[in-house]
């Protein structure tokens, strides 16, 4: 029969064995809530910053596009890089996502996994590398985020897609299926990749496609939320509010991209070309407005050019004086950076086409300016070399 002191000693064992078997359960069970707490809470809403910390933006940015495919091949990436390193260029505006609407990297939230990837996509870690060597270089970068014209994102999000009134996708006359713009769910999206391209460590976000579409049976559209009461430019303010509200926290400069022609004075001041876009109205929410000026999607007899594209100072440089005074008169603080032509279309844009564009930007105080070529071929004597 044990003595007192062995049975005080049993007791002891007993003790600390209880003590540990309850601290480790105590301690699985926090493990299990943390991991709980992160699978219901999207990752998206836990980091706020990226880990790669945004670049200051530029006072004039001199920017060139970048698409995704460009970006993923390193061979075709460091021959831009090395134009930005050789000139007067400091920003390079890359697509998030391929022309179908696939993204170009392996995203971190839950929902975009569910989004398809294009067939160039890099890793998460790969594509955030690629960004950090650029912040290296004091590159700025802008993340192109195509908006509600997405075949991917309406295949993939059906409930979020704009119908025709038979319940079908609704599709344009190039067969692009786009997102429902008076859908809150379609929101929700563009909110997401935001977040997303925020975190991955670009320096700014710019948004295109921020629109109705113009281009097909628009008759046979069903909206799902389009009150009779309500303007097209009045459901995209109530966008940009719901934007401007969902993204204060990231703290980095967000631009959009709209039509040439909204840069132009005009009578009717509800005039919104027919697709719900109005300076007046993304001047309140952005802090860069990108007017795409190409000077060769004017129309004849503009300013009374039977052939505006040959005549790109005068053309750029009156929508700039335009939007300078319909930005000033609603109070704006928006910076215009507008889209300046660098492709062949009614005329040949050489080297001193595209300086006339650049200084009427100068002359019109732009805050910058940014070249287009679908193709990524720039006219590099139209720069200036450093």
């Amino acid at each position: 029969m044990p003595n007192k002191w062995q049975i005080t000693i049993l007791v002891v064992i007993l003790l600390i064995i209880t003590s540990a078997f309850v601290f480790i359960k105590i301690g699985k069970t926090n493990e299990l809530e943390d991991i709980k707490t992160k699978q219901d809470t999207n990752l998206i809403d836990v980091i706020t910053k990226p880990i790669n910390q945004p670049l200051k933006t530029p006072e004039k940015v001199k920017g060139i596009y970048m698409t995704g495919y460009v970006f993923a091949r390193q061979d075709l990436r460091n021959k831009l890089i090395k134009l930005v390193d050789d000139t007067e260029l400091n920003a390079l505006v890359i697509d998030f996502k391929d022309p179908n609407g696939k993204l170009m990297f392996e995203p971190q939230n839950d929902l975009l996994k569910t989004w398809p990837l294009s067939q160039s996509a890099l890793s998460y870690e790969a594509y955030q590398k690629i960004l950090q060597e650029l912040q290296d270089k004091n590159i700025y970068t802008i993340a192109r985020i195509t908006t509600f014209q997405d075949s991917t994102g309406a295949n993939t999000f059906r409930d979020s897609a704009l119908k025709n009134k038979n319940g079908g996708l609704w599709l344009d006359y190039r067969g692009v299926s786009w997102l429902d713009m008076t859908n809150s769910k379609s929101w929700d999206l563009v909110v997401t990749q935001t977040k997303e391209a925020v975190l991955i460590g670009f320096d700014e976000i710019q948004f295109d496609y921020i629109r109705f579409p113009s281009d097909g049976n628009i008759k046979n559209i069903a909206y799902a939320n389009f009150p009779s009461d309500k303007k097209k430019y009045q459901i995209l303010d109530e966008f940009y509010t719901y934007l401007k509200a969902n993204l204060t926290e990231l703290n980095i400069p967000l631009s959009i991209d709209l039509f040439g022609l909204t840069y132009w004075q005009r009578q009717d001041q509800n005039y919104d070309l027919g697709i719900g876009q109005r300076l007046v109205d993304a001047g309140k929410y952005f802090d860069y407005i990108s007017p795409m000026v190409y000077p060769s999607h004017y129309y004849s007899g503009i300013l009374g050019f039977a052939n505006p594209a040959a005549h790109p100072y005068e053309i750029v440089s009156k929508a700039m004086k335009d939007g300078n005074i319909m930005l000033a008169n609603s109070s704006s603080t928006a910076g215009s950076r507008p889209w300046l032509q660098d492709f062949n279309m009614g005329a040949i844009y050489n080297s001193e086409m595209i300086k006339k564009q650049i200084k009427a930007c100068n002359d019109n105080n732009c805050s910058g300016w940014l070249l287009w070529n679908a193709g990524n071929k720039y006219t590099t004597g139209a720069l200036i070399v450093e």
